[in-house]
């Protein structure tokens, strides 16, 4: 049976594929026409799968989707009294913080400037596998990094306003020090990016010529080896072959449920501080090079996570239920009740949309449709190529990509700017424009659906990343 071609398309952007087999729900999935056409029907199969979970209510795919482990990288699943791990996966809470300067195009035009705050972020900013650090970079004791994992960024003093959620309450009685696999990488790697498409990404508004910086990543070996830990747990309770441990899943309220909310909730915390922290050697950088440069951080959020959430169902119920964004993006609109007394329950907070290294990325507002799909948006462009192909395949192509990166010209508000920095000799393969989707296929996708709009559109001039 093809799950894809099973699917019906019931609205403008907008696909249903109808319960079938194990499926406890129908699954939608907000497509364009070109998008479903070049979807995978591996992950269709794997969306089938997402609903089909114990205490599943409801499952989504969002415009970036495609295959994942388990369930696809760009779905929604809404349950009630279960968690699904990997629905949050192993890099729980990976996601981004941007922070917007003082600063214009016609400040950061000069390419040989741009390289220069490059290398002083990674004086400042670990970049890359495993847990060397730059001289200039913070270290921190184990009584903070303690602190950090129960409190996030309430730790550090950082505003509620400026996070989805500065942090997640974990009980008294949770030794964090358990997983010792785990805890051993917490005070190592707290400020560091990490590899894979982890990056500090200075970007220009396409429209205002003003300067953002964004941070993308997450909760590093903590989070992925608590992951890893609980889904050999989960697989031995559920009765699960370990090769079929990322298919376990555990009730909220039994006791390796509540063990593996506390541990993943620290592990949030760990990656929602990580990320204010790195603003601070971002700042710093910008400060160096660029002499009256200012910058603060504008908002912080998460794409790998569960959460505890107030649902608002198509007939106006309220109820509230666990939603797991497996890259996909939290996206309240004005008036959410879970917004209510905070400075966004006019407006809806902010979406913040990585891309590529090359086309860019997005800030985005829910409107009022965002409640068909949970309250969630993309978490990117989407790939459309696996790494290792993209190695292989675009291996040929290596000189066009850096030239591509090197000398590509855009107009910020008047401004010509011309070439993207990398700290890389050679441009990565694995991310660059190439094995992504067109990023405004898929905004445009969200657009028609009533569920964001696009508030900002911003370009890359200087990406650092690093190597894995």
């Amino acid at each position: 049976m093809s799950f894809k071609y099973y699917a019906t398309k019931t609205g403008e952007d907008r696909w249903t594929l109808p319960k079938t087999g194990s499926m406890k729900v129908d699954a939608v999935a907000f497509l364009s026409d070109a998008l479903y056409e070049s979807s995978e029907e591996e992950m269709w199969r794997q969306l089938s799968v997402a609903a089909s979970y114990e205490g599943v209510t409801a499952a989504y795919a969002m415009p970036d989707c495609h295959m994942g482990f388990g369930v696809p990288i760009g779905c929604v699943i809404v349950t009630d009294n279960v968690v699904i791990q990997a629905a949050s996966g192993y890099d729980i809470s990976c996601g981004v913080i941007y922070l917007k300067t003082n600063l214009t195009a016609e400040d950061v035009g000069d390419y040989q400037k741009r390289e220069q705050w490059v290398v002083e972020v990674e004086k400042r900013i670990a970049t890359g596998i495993g847990s060397s650090r730059p001289d200039l970079m913070p270290a921190f004791s184990h009584k903070e990094a303690q602190n950090i994992l129960r409190h996030g960024a309430k730790a550090l003093g950082i505003s509620s306003e400026l996070c989805e959620r500065h942090y997640t309450p974990v009980p008294d009685n949770i030794d964090l020090t358990k997983i010792e696999k785990a805890y051993e990488k917490v005070v190592p790697q707290l400020g560091s990016v990490g590899g894979g498409n982890h990056f500090v990404e200075m970007q220009i508004d396409r429209d205002s010529g003003e300067v953002f910086v964004m941070i993308h990543c997450g909760s590093r070996g903590y989070g992925h080896r608590t992951a890893d830990h609980f889904f050999h747990e989960g697989a031995q309770l559920r009765g699960l072959a370990d090769n079929r441990r990322e298919e376990s899943w555990l009730y909220i309220d039994e006791p390796l449920g509540k063990e593996y909310w506390a541990y993943h909730n620290s592990a949030a915390n760990f990656a929602i501080a990580n990320r204010h922290i790195i603003t601070h050697g971002v700042i710093q950088a910008l400060q160096e090079i660029f002499k009256s440069a200012t910058a603060e951080v504008y908002y912080e959020i998460s794409h790998n996570l569960v959460q505890e959430e107030t649902l608002v169902l198509p007939d106006g119920t309220i109820k509230r239920g666990f939603v797991h964004r497996k890259g996909a993006t939290r996206a309240f609109p004005a008036g959410h009740p879970d917004l209510a007394k905070t400075r966004w329950a006019a407006t809806g907070h902010p979406c913040l949309i990585p891309g590529s290294m090359y086309h860019g990325a997005a800030i985005l507002f829910a409107e009022q449709g965002a409640h068909a799909s949970a309250c969630s948006v993309n978490h990117g462009s989407g790939r459309i190529m696996a790494r290792g192909r993209a190695r292989r395949e675009l291996l040929s192509q290596q000189g066009y990509i850096n030239e591509e990166m090197r000398n590509v010209e855009r107009i910020f508000a008047g401004v010509k700017v011309t070439g993207i920095v990398t700290n890389t000799e050679d441009v990565v393969l694995d991310e660059c424009a190439h094995v992504y989707k067109d990023l405004d296929l898929v905004l445009q996708t969200l657009e028609t659906a009533g569920i964001a709009k696009v508030a900002h559109r911003l370009f890359p001039v200087a990406n650092i990343k690093g190597a894995d």
